[in-house]
């Protein structure tokens, strides 16, 4: 039984592997054409560079989509049924159709296509995209590609020049307790330490938010996708790159990790004061706003110390730690948060930008979107979103570009599978009776 078990595994291998071989050669008679081929607008300083995207949620999809945003042309390969954000809420509901604000924001001028990779002629539609690509980015539970037959080997075969990014929580090696195991921007945050370092003293750990864990991964993410893709361009070979999300957040810790190993001083939940500085820290006003204050150096420690009456020479002991953490450090902090609550958000604002010490009004997010500054540099624009079929308002384009064709939005978020004719059709040279029997048989779908 043994032996014939392990002869009808090695037979099943011997057959995955010519199978694949078979679509290798298929993927290998692909023109592969040049981007912007299927984005009507040229622009961006990351115009002709091709992205295949066929992670979830967050931490790859948005690199993905920042790269949309300055002129790649990102094709997002969707699951059947599509991104889970497609069916969480919140919703905006118009003419009947619904769309998630998260997907609707984070999946702008990308281009959809769903395709069922379990199927053979699935797998041969992703490696002819492969073959076409600049860069690939996934997210998925390390090994899952591996069991369709699509594994880094293969991908170069069809492409030598394409840089590979992997992006999951744990990583695609190290212990073997760890990989594979399930994660989400929380559980990363947790494992990296973060959380241990967030919130109050007396309180539980606090869960960063909105998401911040995978924005960090996903901006990770895309400059290694870029440094790989100038690396290719460079010496005609590929890469693949392992981004773990767990390591993307402890790479922002900068002097804590020296701090724990080389100073055996575990850093601890501080609220919003920081640990080596005084003041750093939120403070309530006579009219019940909030501002924070900051005040880093000598020299801005004075003008705050002019600002609010207090003698510098006296007082310039409790800047830093550990003068910060006496009993003399604390009375310091007291006097400024009754100044502060003594005086109205505008008579606050007003003095500290009068002495140069850095100090905002604590905003909501509707504040932000009246402000002058944000709508000044056109930080929130409207835009066509496919998904419901009108006009939206949302955030807009970051960083700003100069002398270059600007980054712009073309399109909104995109219907399930709305691209897929014209990917299969233009970049991939599917006749349409081709494209109709696959969409017939679940290979792809399209709305």
């Amino acid at each position: 039984m043994v032996n014939l078990y392990k002869g009808s595994f090695i037979l099943n291998i011997h057959s995955e592997q010519k199978t694949m071989d078979k679509l290798v050669e298929k993927a290998l008679t692909v023109e592969k054409k040049k981007a912007p081929l299927l984005v009507p607008e040229v622009f961006g300083p990351l115009q002709g560079v091709r992205i295949v995207s066929s992670g979830i949620l967050i931490a790859q999809p948005f690199a993905a989509y920042m790269a949309a945003l300055w002129g790649a042309e990102v094709i997002h390969v969707e699951r059947p049924g599509g991104d889970t954000y497609r069916h969480s809420p919140p919703f905006i509901e118009r003419n009947g159709r619904k769309v998630n604000t998260w997907w609707a924001q984070e999946s702008r001028n990308m281009l959809s296509i769903v395709i069922d990779l379990k199927k053979k002629e699935g797998k041969e539609i992703f490696l002819k995209l492969l073959r076409t690509a600049d860069i690939w980015m996934e997210s998925s539970k390390p090994g899952t590609y591996k069991k369709l037959g699509i594994t880094d080997d293969i991908a170069f075969k069809v492409n030598p020049k394409l840089t590979i990014v992997h992006v999951s929580g744990y990583g695609t090696w190290g212990h073997p307790e760890y990989l594979g195991l399930p994660s989400y921007d929380a559980i990363a945050a947790a494992f990296s330490g973060w959380m241990s370092i967030n919130g109050f003293p007396d309180s539980p750990p606090y869960k960063p938010f909105p998401y911040t864990g995978d924005y960090i991964t996903a901006l990770v993410t895309l400059s290694a996708a870029l440094a790989g893709y100038i690396y290719a361009q460079r010496t005609g070979k590929g890469v693949s790159i392992d981004v773990a999300q767990f390591e993307a957040i402890a790479n922002t810790f900068g002097g804590l990790w020296l701090q724990t190993i080389m100073l055996k001083n575990v850093p601890k939940r501080m609220g919003n004061k920081d640990i080596y500085f005084q003041p750093y820290d939120v403070f309530e006003t006579k009219d019940g706003q909030y501002v924070f204050i900051g005040a880093l150096g000598y020299d801005v420690f004075k003008r705050l110390c002019d600002a609010i009456g207090l003698d510098f020479e006296e007082w310039k002991d409790v800047h830093y730690a550990p003068g910060m953490h006496t009993e003399k450090g604390k009375l310091f902090d007291r006097k400024l948060r009754e100044w502060v609550k003594s005086h109205t958000l505008e008579e606050v604002l007003e003095i500290m930008k009068k002495h140069a010490v850095p100090c905002i009004k604590i905003y909501s997010l509707k504040d932000a979107v009246e402000d002058p500054h944000y709508n000044a540099r056109e930080d929130f624009i409207e835009w066509k979103d496919e998904s419901i079929g009108d006009i939206i308002k949302g955030w807009g384009i970051i960083p700003k570009f100069s002398r270059v064709e600007k980054p712009r939005i073309w399109r909104g978020s995109p219907r399930l599978g709305q691209d897929a004719r014209l990917i299969l059709s233009k970049l991939l040279g599917y006749e349409d009776s081709v494209i109709d029997k696959l969409i017939e048989n679940g290979i792809v779908c399209c709305e």
